[in-house]
């Protein structure tokens, strides 16, 4: 009878828990509430503006030529030097100890060709004994001047008007040969870099010193600037051409990673129609050049490649990729993959 009871009891269970297995494999995942973003505003490629950064000009490391204790360093980070101006020396009391006997045997030298060159005017001497004494007093000299250099040396001179990026030693510090100080950077230029893609590099059709507006985010009014150089391959960092732009003068200093707008015009002939999107629509891909938006068509989600001329403030320009009227989704959009479903909620504006 017991055996008769257990195996009903025992179905009864196996029945509920397949149930409740099954409920739970037939839950879905919550519905996303996706909204979208209607492709209207179409812009002409001409003046285009892009966000840039302003970089050090001439940042340039200083070092002693030869190795030794610091005795002085008079400087710090952030402070402004002239050209000449002394900014640390090196220990120089055996060198000037070295300098003062080879003055002396300088002198002992002139004296000597001084009178050579008498008695040879009255031939008391072959011209052989006065070049052996000649050879003396041209060693002496070299090796005096020598010091003198090696002295001058243990000073390290701005190299122009800067100001002191960084100070990478201290005071009774031992350094080596070529060893950096610190180093500084031009105060009276300010240089700024963007990062544009190889389209927008063609249709600029750079020239060096070709003129630009530069917006810097600490001043008032746009200020002059010009090309100054631009990279022949891609950089590491970003995968886009490098450009560098150079500002002579500014009513006030602007510091390095000030942000700033680079207005440029590009060629007229290639002048072509982009249109504005807000920048978190992009998805970026595996290269720092590449980007997607996930497009809303037929009640469908599709993933579309598109082309990045630059990122504004105003949104992210693109060239290829989009056609006016499209809908892109503008959140939710790591979760896309998935297959989710979805819903459309509403539409964001630019």
């Amino acid at each position: 009878m017991k055996r008769t009871l257990i195996t009903p009891l025992v179905a009864i269970m196996c029945t509920l828990l397949s149930g409740c297995f099954s409920e739970q494999a037939a839950l879905t995942p919550p519905t996303l509430h996706l909204k979208t973003f209607e492709v209207k505003q179409q812009i002409t490629l001409g003046n285009r503006e892009f966000n840039g950064v302003s970089v050090p000009a001439d940042i340039t490391p200083l070092a002693f030529v030869n190795a030794g204790e610091i005795t002085h360093l008079s400087v710090k980070s952030g402070d402004t030097v002239i050209k000449g101006q002394v900014l640390a020396t090196l220990d120089d009391t055996r060198i000037n100890q070295q300098l003062k006997q080879a003055k002396v045997a300088l002198d002992l030298a002139n004296k000597q060709r001084a009178r050579a060159q008498r008695l040879t005017t009255k031939k008391m001497i072959s011209r052989a004994e006065f070049d052996a004494i000649n050879g003396k007093q041209q060693l002496a000299d070299i090796q005096y001047q020598s010091l003198q250099r090696r002295l001058s040396q243990t000073r390290l001179l701005a190299p122009f008007n800067a100001t002191i990026a960084t100070v990478e030693k201290e005071v009774a510090e031992n350094v080596t040969s070529a060893e950096p100080i610190l180093t500084l950077y031009r105060h009276d230029r300010v240089q700024v870099d963007i990062n544009v893609t190889e389209e927008m590099l063609l249709s600029l059709r750079p020239k060096l010193g070709t003129q630009v507006q530069i917006q810097f985010e600490s001043l008032p009014q746009p200020v002059n600037g010009r090309l100054l150089l631009w990279s022949a391959e891609p950089t590491a960092n970003h995968g886009n051409y490098l450009m560098r732009f150079e500002v002579n003068q500014t009513p006030t200093q602007v510091l390095p990673g000030t942000a700033a707008q680079v207005v440029m015009t590009t060629n007229k002939a290639s002048q072509t129609l982009a249109y504005l999107i807000p920048a978190n629509t992009l998805v970026a891909g595996n290269n720092p050049s590449e980007f997607s938006v996930w497009l809303y068509k037929n009640q469908q989600l599709t993933q579309q490649d598109v082309t990045v001329n630059s990122i504004t403030k105003d949104g992210a320009v693109i060239s290829k990729g989009l056609q006016q009227g499209d809908l892109l989704i503008t959140n939710q959009l790591s979760k896309l993959t998935h297959h989710r479903p979805f819903t459309i909620v509403g539409k964001v504006s630019q």
